[in-house]
């Protein structure tokens, strides 16, 4: 059997570490503990990965990797009191270390705080005047924070200093493309690509400034040279279809005499090809010729968000809020804007107001459970995810969420029972049964955990994430036939573990 090669490389990862822990005991050293770890992340093991790195920084604290891969992992989780915690008390370790001190600073934009985000970007300018991307970081806050003209002037300031920063060039051409100026937002963007051939990043935007004045040769050169410098940039690529399709087209905006249905069909075409800034200006014909259409404001917020422009979308939602009778996809929009930017109490705001305004609005009650959950207030996620499980039992992601819940309040034996229940309901979904072994685990349960992981084996004898932790549950006992067996049903396995 040939496996996928993502699912090879775990498979390698995790024999080598296994071979390893059984020839020198169970320590590991910190390079094997991290790459354990990142092999955990791999495979969406959050738990064992947070495990393998709290293990690493008991034993190697120098390490600071240890501190700032939990934490950024804890902020993909959403779980950001504990990323605050951990982040803090690494500070205090390595108070020179500027990405656990960037990444501190990051937990405040997810949260919403403004007010704090703010005072930690100040923080870490001061902090590190040495570093642009703690100049660029405070310029991108201020971009959606306090509007163009402050962030322009912290630019212009920042680069007298760096002028060559390529972040700094990028925020700097991101403030006329939020402004609209065409103008200055092609020659700024253009500059940053003179300066920073392989900023690729900056090829979309450059080529849109130029079409949207009516340079269509520039923009096919630029696109032409990023094309031969990086051939296989998914953003240089989108750059050039932009250019072909403004090339065989003798307008770029769509005319006054195009029809609303028409402008309707180009927009969603745009959106589905990733060519934001055509759909947001689609859109905006749209809501011109049909001010009352609330899809058009919803369509708009969100190629907007895809651009960065945050406060724009906002704008865009807040007018189709005031303006325009109560419309689902608005309303989603909405939430979807405090759900990206990982702002939980906001989010859980605005799903309720939709909520209340379409009952019947489909994943809003898992939304709502979510967002409880990513605040801290797990008995309310609680009661929310058996509603879920009541009104929707063939929903495997809200079952497994349910369960998920009752290990984050750390209560073992609710945790089983949930994840018992997971398994019951989905006897064909193998993750179940790993977490319910985790579950076990963690209650020192073990013969149970090898017991659910030896019934899995057996129901999924061709899934190689099953058999590798079937074969590793076996190894306290000193039970190597386990790995005999594995390498038996996958003998790519057995170089490996010579």
């Amino acid at each position: 059997m040939r496996l996928p090669p993502f699912r090879r490389r775990h498979t390698e990862q995790m024999i080598l570490e296994t071979a390893r822990d059984t020839t020198r005991g169970s320590t590991l050293s910190s390079a094997a503990l991290l790459a354990a770890a990142d092999a955990a992340v791999s495979r969406d093991d959050h738990d064992e990965a947070l495990r393998l790195w709290s293990e690493l920084r008991g034993r190697f604290p120098q390490v600071v990797a240890a501190w700032l891969r939990p934490a950024e992992c804890m902020i993909r989780l959403r779980r950001f009191p504990e990323a605050e915690s951990l982040l803090a008390e690494a500070k205090s370790r390595f108070p020179n270390d500027f990405w656990l001190a960037r990444t501190y600073a990051s937990i405040f934009r997810h949260l919403g705080d403004a007010v704090e985000a703010y005072t930690e970007a100040r923080a870490l300018q001061r902090s590190f005047p040495d570093n642009p991307m703690a100049h660029a970081d405070l310029v991108h806050l201020l971009l959606g924070q306090k509007g163009v003209a402050a962030a322009e002037a912290e630019a212009r300031a920042c680069l007298a200093r760096f002028p060559d920063a390529r972040w700094l060039l990028h925020m700097y051409a991101r403030c006329a493309d939020q402004s609209g100026d065409n103008h200055a937002a092609a020659e700024r963007w253009t500059e940053l690509l003179v300066r920073h051939p392989d900023h690729e990043q900056a090829y979309g935007p450059a080529v849109r400034a130029l079409i949207a004045e009516n340079r269509l040769d520039e923009a096919a050169g630029i696109a032409r040279s990023g094309s031969r410098l990086l051939p296989g940039s998914a953003a240089v690529r989108e750059a050039c279809e932009v250019v072909d399709a403004a090339l065989s087209a003798p307008m770029v905006s769509p005319p006054e005499r195009t029809s609303a249905m028409e402008l309707l069909v180009e927009a969603l075409r745009a959106a589905s090809a990733g060519a934001w800034g055509d759909a947001v200006r689609r859109w905006d014909a749209l809501r011109a010729q049909a001010p009352t259409f609330a899809p058009a404001y919803a369509g708009a917020a969100r190629a907007l968000r895809m651009l960065g422009r945050m406060a724009e979308a906002e704008i865009v939602l807040a007018k189709a809020r005031r303006d325009l009778p109560a419309d689902a996809g608005v309303l989603w929009a909405w939430a979807e804007g405090a759900i990206e930017r990982g702002d939980a109490a906001n989010a859980l705001l605005h799903c309720r107001a939709l909520q209340k305004a379409f009952p019947a609005a489909a994943g809003v009650d898992l939304a709502i459970a979510r967002a409880l959950r990513a605040l801290g207030r797990l008995n309310e996620a609680d009661i929310a995810f058996v509603s879920l499980a009541e009104h929707h039992p063939t929903e495997l992601a809200s079952a497994e969420e349910f369960a998920s819940v009752a290990s984050d309040r750390g209560d073992r034996p609710e945790a089983i029972r949930r994840w018992r229940q997971v398994t019951a309901a989905f006897p064909c979904h193998a993750a179940g049964y790993w977490h319910l072994a985790d579950a076990l685990v963690r209650a020192e349960q073990m013969a149970d955990a090898d017991a659910v992981l030896c019934d899995a084996a057996t129901r999924f004898p061709d899934d190689l994430e099953t058999g590798l932790r079937w074969a590793m549950s076996g190894r306290p006992s000193g039970d190597a036939a386990r790995f005999d067996a594995l390498c038996r049903r996958f003998p790519e396995l057995a170089p490996l573990l010579r």
